[in-house]
C-alpha cells in the first residue's frame, strides 16, 4: 500500500467538517513546489494560525517531551 491509499483510507470516512480541516492543513504544508505558506487555517470560517517560518523544520524537536507527558518518563 502506497501512503498515497493509506491516507486515502484514513481519510475516506472522516466527517465533513474533519475533511475542511484536513485539507487546510494540506494546503499550509510544504509541497515540492513551494514551502512559502505560512498560514494554516483551522476551521470553515476565516480563522487563520500563523505559523513561524521555521515551523515546519522544527514540527517534531519536543516529541520526546510530549510523549513523556502523556506516558510516562519512561517510555
Amino acid at each position: 500500500m502506497t501512503l498515497q491509499q493509506e491516507a486515502y483510507d484514513l481519510i475516506k470516512n472522516q466527517s465533513e467538517s474533519n475533511l475542511k480541516i484536513i485539507i487546510g492543513l494540506l494546503k499550509a504544508l510544504p509541497s515540492k513546489k513551494s514551502t512559502k505558506k505560512k498560514r494554516l487555517p483551522v476551521g470553515p470560517g476565516h480563522c487563520y494560525l500563523e505559523l513561524p517560518e521555521d515551523f515546519f523544520e522544527h514540527f517534531d524537536d519536543d516529541n520526546e517531551e510530549i510523549a513523556a507527558s502523556f506516558y510516562g518518563e519512561n517510555i
